[in-house]
């Protein structure tokens, strides 16, 4: 099976730290929130190399929806994410006024879903916006402790749709392609109404599903009955991928559904010093605009 992945190659691997080594995250997200200015910054990144790292990145996303991009340790800072984002040339989703990285460290105490050490749901990203951002960066800056924990899937939306034909889930169908439902985030106090998914594209979170539900909204099947139902056929058509220091993984955030699994913490010294994943995220709000 062809995998979706590339290597940076060295070229690009020392272009991407010379920028580190001269501007900061704050300057860097500046630039990069500035439509005229963004582009001057990917131009400090070009090269022969670069070039080429750009068409077979397009590629892999055309034909896949998703990338892993390997790294190397030393591309572990969180400066990277931004700056391995501007191959897809699209404009970034900011948060708090002028940020772009999020920073994630998993953590035993607390329930939060983007720190939990539980297994999470397949989903998309701010799926209760008007608009959900296009694309998903999650980079590594410190692996799970444990090999084989905190691993990553990726579910294409037909390759989900084709497998719950295969199975006759004619509920599961039901629910995303036609049925209307009500999403609500705990959190942001937004919601959204509407059908969840289309041959091609799908907004989607059994957490906000949840909230719904617990809120008053009612559903045609039960809704942990088909939350089952597409979890297992997301299971079934996706790939563990795991990310090691300096890694990233680029998803479509509108065509695919991610997951990422159980993590562990290692203590060093109990209750609160310990070791766990750590994670860059960042959203883009547009499609990649591909060198012609």
């Amino acid at each position: 099976m062809t995998l979706p992945e590339l290597t940076l190659s060295t070229r690009v691997n020392e272009a991407l730290l010379a920028v580190t080594m001269r501007e900061t995250l704050e300057s860097l997200e500046t630039r990069a929130l500035d439509p005229s200015v963004r582009g001057l910054l990917a131009g400090e990144l070009s090269s022969p190399e670069w070039q080429a790292f750009l068409v077979e990145l397009s590629h892999v996303w055309n034909r896949f929806d998703h990338a892993v991009i390997r790294g190397t340790p030393a591309l572990g800072d969180e400066r990277i994410a931004l700056l391995l984002a501007l191959a897809l040339n699209a404009g970034f989703k900011p948060y708090r006024g002028n940020k772009i990285v999020k920073h994630f460290k998993m953590s035993p105490w607390t329930t939060e879903l983007s720190q939990t050490l539980r297994d999470g749901h397949f989903h998309t990203d701010l799926n209760t916006a008007s608009e959900p951002p296009n694309i998903t960066l999650i980079h590594c800056r410190v692996p799970d402790p444990t090999p084989g924990y905190g691993v990553l899937r990726v579910a294409r939306v037909r390759d989900l749709l084709a497998e719950l034909r295969r199975r006759g889930a004619d509920k599961a169908l039901r629910f995303l392609l036609q049925d209307c439902v009500t999403i609500v985030d705990d959190q942001s106090q937004g919601s959204w109404s509407g059908t969840m998914a289309s041959e091609s594209t799908i907004r989607f979170h059994p957490e906000t599903l949840k909230a719904a539900q617990r809120r008053g909204a009612s559903f045609i099947d039960p809704l942990e009955e088909q939350l089952e139902t597409i979890h297992a056929a997301a299971l079934a058509v996706s790939h563990p991928i795991e990310l090691g220091m300096g890694d990233t993984l680029l998803v479509s955030n509108i065509r695919a559904l991610h997951y990422r699994g159980e993590c562990t913490a290692k203590y060093l010294d109990f209750p609160r010093h310990f070791q766990a994943r750590q994670i860059h995220v960042l959203h883009l709000v547009d499609e990649p605009s591909w060198p012609k």
